[in-house]
């Protein structure tokens, strides 16, 4: 299993010397529910946003761009907010990005006119970039045995936001409020800086910041995305940029899909999209473990993209309720082992010096697939068939499997 369950000595594994083998209790909620909400404003906005752009002057063309200026944020700022928490810690990099978002919000439930719609867009991508430095917090307080199981526990925050967050957008959204789905989010990620300035320790020790200060400046960090071929951190680069390609394909075209096949609405597809979210959550909190103690992470890995893929497939010849659910089913399930697996290696990968930035740059890497992703998807679905997005995913996903996925290495 390449070396993966492999222990490494103290102080090598990424966590400052003498520090607990578990996340303070405080801190892993801190993060945990920072980690929710991010993805809880990201659910409530997607039912939301459409119209509420749409009142305030903007063409379906121009509100397709405010998805590409989320999504153009997070590519730009998650290499850069990861390596200044690698040089100034991981604490006041959660502190600002968390009083970003709680900014955005605001700004988005008051906005006046399109411009500070797109503004909130850019500053909550820039915000949501920091899911790597959550990861990195992670990496920096856990054994590299126990990394995977503490990432997919933190992905099922993801995953929850993921069920609840258009649900609630879709309740809260009033043609007399439409302003109060931003302005609750707002409330609770007020919440979350005061939990996160109470509860959540820093993680890296100031002579391991010091020691990453003598790099590149953080504006440059984004070149390194161009830069890591023949490293083991560019197989991971591919593998999220593919995995993610291929999921955002899915997510943009899947009502589609539903209503040309099953003739379903919003209501019946924002069903099956929470009932995707609660797989991922139990594939995370059930499957992930148990694989990774036997498999290790990189077969992991490669069993998530299987199935992932399966499930793609399936959806691209569904014709049926079952057929549709049961694929859509598969497509969590494969989401799920993947996104833990793949940080999991990474920090495996990297130095303590470098995990906030590694991190970040594949996810920057997620973040430049879910632009040309969608993109392509729409193409496809107009111009060959409802079911060629999801085809060409599939296909996208087994080329990592074959390509990329036997190019990792996890010896350290």
């Amino acid at each position: 299993m390449d070396g993966e369950g492999g222990e490494r000595a103290s102080g090598s594994d990424g966590q400052p010397p003498g520090a607990p083998g578990k996340v303070p209790l405080g801190a892993f909620a801190t993060i945990w529910l920072t980690l929710f909400l991010d993805l809880l404003g990201f659910g409530i906005v997607i039912p939301v946003l459409p119209y509420y752009a749409t009142e305030h002057g903007a063409s379906p063309a121009v509100v397709t761009l405010l998805s590409t200026s989320f999504s153009l944020a997070q590519f730009v700022m998650a290499p850069v907010l990861g390596r200044i928490s690698d040089r100034h810690g991981r604490r006041p990099v959660m502190l600002l990005s968390i009083a970003g978002s709680c900014a955005s919000m605001l700004v988005l439930g008051f906005a006046t006119t399109l411009w500070m719609v797109f503004l909130a867009r850019l500053v909550s991508g820039t915000c949501n970039a920091n899911v790597s430095t959550a990861n990195a917090y992670i990496a920096d307080r856990v054994a590299p045995r126990d990394r995977a199981r503490y990432m997919g526990m933190m992905g099922s925050a993801i995953g929850m936001g993921f069920v609840f967050g258009p649900a609630i957008g879709g309740l809260l959204s009033t043609p007399g409020h439409p302003e109060l789905p931003f302005l609750c989010a707002a409330v609770l990620a007020a919440v979350n800086w005061v939990m996160a300035w109470v509860w959540l320790p820093e993680s890296v020790e100031r002579k391991r910041a010091s020691a990453a200060t003598g790099g590149s400046s953080p504006w440059r960090s984004l070149g390194r995305l161009l830069d890591v071929r023949g490293t083991p951190l560019a197989a991971l680069v591919m593998v999220s940029f593919g995995f993610f390609f291929a999921f955002s394909a899915m997510e943009s075209t899947m009502a589609l899909l539903t209503e040309a096949r099953l003739g379903w609405d919003a209501r019946h597809t924002g069903y099956m999209f929470s009932m995707v979210g609660a797989c991922i959550v139990i594939s995370q909190t059930v499957l992930l473990g148990r694989l990774v103690r036997r498999f290790g992470e990189k077969r992991t890995l490669v069993i998530g993209l299987v199935v992932q893929a399966v499930g793609l497939a399936g959806c691209a010849i569904a014709f049926t309720v079952v057929h549709m659910v049961v694929s859509a089913a598969f497509i969590a399930v494969g989401n799920g082992l993947v996104s833990p697996s793949t940080s999991a290696i990474v920090s495996r990968v990297s130095s303590a010096e470098d995990q906030g930035l590694n991190l970040g740059l594949v996810q920057s890497a997620a973040a430049l697939s879910r632009i040309f992703g969608p993109a392509l998807a729409g193409v496809l679905f107009e111009h060959i068939s409802p079911g060629a997005p999801m085809a060409v995913a599939a296909v996208v996903v087994i080329g990592v499997v074959l390509l990329v996925a036997p190019r990792i290495r996890v010896e350290r």
